[in-house]
């Protein structure tokens, strides 16, 4: 059984939503806008390398590294934890997310529409972005899957070029079937008790 709470990884994955909650509350000006998301971004991207780098590559790769693990459901018949467990490919895929968070701050400085929800949209995807890649629980797995719908349909229908309501539909028609199958596939592992 995977036990105990690091809280690292907790903070890596949520740190850029709680700056999208402090755009969203606290700042007044464009500049103070920018100037927190990307303050967010790089100290993501700084515990996201943190980590990579404390991460054990040697004999102890196998094992689960800076868990974190709430058990939130409990009954009987069902169970569910928030587990972030740092093993395999996740330790590349957050690092490589913190960095590409990071670019994608820098390269928004060229927005003048409605700024602050702008920021506070990607930031929010990052969020789920980095929650994908480090939930081990399918059922945290596909809340932080479903989260990355509504940040990503706004940024392309808002902010998006071209046709962009028509590609936003698009999307979030094909992501809602893709999530159906998926909640359909998890609930069929449910009810076969693997």
């Amino acid at each position: 059984m995977i036990t105990g709470f690091n809280g690292i990884l907790s903070v890596t994955v949520f740190l850029p939503a709680l700056a999208a909650l402090l755009i969203w509350l606290v700042a007044k000006s464009d500049r103070q806008v920018r100037l927190i998301a990307v303050t967010a971004g790089l100290c993501d991207l700084v515990l996201a390398a943190v980590v990579f780098a404390l991460f054990n590559k040697g004999d102890g790769a196998d094992r689960f590294q800076f868990v974190d693990r709430i058990d939130w459901i409990n009954t009987d018949t069902f169970n569910a934890s928030y587990l972030l467990p740092w093993r395999g490919l996740r330790p590349p895929l957050v690092l490589l997310t913190g960095l590409l968070g990071f670019c994608a701050l820098l390269a928004s400085f060229h927005i003048q529409t409605r700024i602050k929800e702008y920021f506070v949209w990607l930031l929010v995807l990052q969020t789920a972005v980095m929650g994908v890649f480090t939930s081990l629980d399918l059922l945290l797995f596909f809340l932080f899957w479903e989260l990355e719908l509504i940040p990503m349909y706004m940024l392309i229908s808002v902010w998006g070029s071209g046709k962009k309501e028509y590609s936003a539909m698009k999307f979030l028609i094909f992501t809602i079937l893709g999530s159906a199958a998926m909640l359909v596939a998890l609930v069929g592992i449910f009810l076969s008790g693997i």
